[in-house]
């Protein structure tokens, strides 16, 4: 905005891209007159040329300008109303979300414990679990973030039904997800454009429910992202989410002071301390975990062939508990865990039916080691690089309970399969395969949906029943938020959080019907 020389945000056009005035900054369909060096320069031009300076002035705020010449109207190839480009962080995440939706949240759930149900939220990787959510102020466009990832499974919960406030959210997160994606490529502009107009249609229903009004310039400013990325590509390239990040390192040393003579507490000597160590801490968890795996491998099994095969895995399991026979499994922990209950019996049946040639008879031993930890590699659909998933199946995660995270996998049916791990299982076979499993509770798609539903909206419901899934047909992880579900059955449903990260919110987006490559 001071780049461009532009008045401020309560001006008649305050807009540095374009002439919209200020009554239509909730418009997100139409499209205005563009800034240029040459066009502005001529309105200033004819503002000093005016008889009067009241009319002067008149033309000047017309155009939103001040009587004063930009100093790159003189440099060639510049234009500094091509400059402004739109900012994830401070436009949407901590602008229209952490200043406008998020407050009208926090009002209409001021007299219900939503707190409570984020802090019961699931764990997920690179998502912050928020305790304390309506009794804290946040700045932080991460944190913002993160809040609205999750609230809208949340507030289908304890808003009234048909509540115009969650699909309203909900697209914009949408926007948010796609525009934050790092390729971007036609079909998804397409998707892009789709999220615009139904974000501004829910606008206007909320606006109408909640009075509350959407006219101000970061809401504008989305009308601009889609030219943006055409013009300078993706949004990532010109965020302020890197320089942003320092605020939070500084937070957290401020944290550590007596809130008083700060400098004097060398709080950049504390910042190099804590790089210091971080670095030592990477060398020590990565020597480890090398020697961790070099014994693994050495004690599983001395063949070439077994170890050849794991390296080419797409999957790494850690965390070991135990190695024994499945029966000694069984015998020992079969009459309290439901897991390992006719371990044995079940294990033979599902190797024999997925490796016909392997002749495993009652006599023959199957070696067995459970694991409580696995990382899974996958390719991205955001930009096809490698990423990868940390998951949990563990009955005491720190302490806290049990934690039992989710997959997807590959499957036969339409749409999305997921499933519960509830144990990760390395298996030795009399020939000396190794085969990697896991003991997982299938989610069966419900045709129930909450109170008031949105688009994209997946509900699971999760069988009783175990199963043993093969890890080659494991995709990646996933998410899930429990749901209240039907009040006629005892079973528990889940809602599939597909907003974690670009990949599966492409790989959702997909199952569902829209084509976005």
């Amino acid at each position: 905005m001071q780049l461009c020389w532009c008045r401020a945000n309560r001006a008649k056009h305050p807009c540095p891209r374009c002439l919209v005035s200020h009554e239509m900054l909730d418009c997100l369909h139409q499209f205005f007159p563009l800034r240029s060096s040459e066009a502005m320069r001529n309105v200033v031009e004819r503002a000093r040329c005016a008889p009067t300076a009241a009319q002067r002035d008149k033309l000047l705020m017309d155009h939103g300008l001040h009587d004063v010449p930009h100093f790159m109207w003189n440099i060639r190839f510049s234009d500094p109303y091509l400059s402004f480009i739109y900012d994830l962080l401070h436009f949407l995440e901590a602008g229209k979300w952490g200043h406008h939706l998020w407050s009208l949240t926090l009002w209409c759930t001021y007299s219900i414990n939503s707190h409570y149900r984020m802090a019961k939220f699931s764990r997920w990787r690179n998502l912050k679990h928020i305790n304390d959510l309506a009794t804290k102020d946040f700045t932080d466009g991460q944190t913002h973030l993160d809040i609205l990832k999750c609230i809208v499974y949340i507030l289908c919960e304890i808003l009234p039904p048909k509540s115009t406030l969650i699909p309203c959210i909900r697209a914009l997160l949408k926007c948010r997800m796609l525009l934050g994606l790092r390729v971007m490529t036609t079909s998804r502009q397409l998707v892009v454009q789709q999220c615009i107009e139904d974000y501004e249609k829910w606008c206007k229903r909320v606006s109408e429910n909640y009075d509350k009004n959407f006219k101000f310039p970061k809401q504008h400013y989305l009308i601009h992202a889609l030219d943006d990325v055409r013009l300078k590509g993706v949004l990532r390239n010109g965020t302020t989410r890197t320089g942003e990040g320092i605020h939070q390192e500084v937070k957290q040393h401020y944290g550590q002071t007596n809130k008083r003579n700060t400098e004097a507490q060398q709080i950049s000597i504390r910042d190099e301390d804590q790089e210091v160590v971080a670095r030592t801490r990477l060398l020590i968890d990565d020597f480890f975990r090398r020697a961790s795996q070099t014994a693994e491998l050495s004690d599983a099994s001395s063949d070439t062939d077994a170890t050849n095969q794991e390296a080419d895995n797409q999957w790494i399991f850690g965390s070991p508990l135990q190695y024994s026979d499945s029966r000694s499994y069984e015998d020992l922990h079969g009459g309290n865990n439901p897991i390992y209950r006719a371990l044995d019996p079940r294990l033979r049946e599902f190797l024999h039916s997925q490796f016909p040639d392997e002749y495993l008879t009652y006599e023959a031993t199957i070696m067995a080691s459970v694991f409580q930890c696995v990382y899974i590699a996958y390719q991205s659909k955001d930009d096809w690089t490698n990423a990868e998933d940390i998951l949990r199946c563990n009955s005491n995660w720190y302490n806290s309970g049990p934690r039992y995270d989710c997959v997807l996998f590959n499957s036969d049916q339409p749409g999305v399969a997921c499933a519960r791990l509830r144990s990760l299982i390395r298996c030795q076979l009399p020939s000396g395969r190794v085969v990697d499993l896991a003991v997982v509770q299938n989610m069966k798609p419900s045709k129930w949906r909450p109170k008031t539903s949105w688009d994209g909206c997946v509900v699971f419901e999760e069988e009783v029943d175990l199963t043993f899934l093969l890890m080659d047909f494991v995709i990646r992880g996933a998410l899930l938020a429990h749901a209240q579900g039907p009040s006629n059955s005892h079973r528990n449903f889940h809602y599939l959080v597909d907003v974690v990260d670009g990949d599966m919110f492409l790989r959702v987006l997909n199952a569902i019907g829209h084509v976005c490559n």
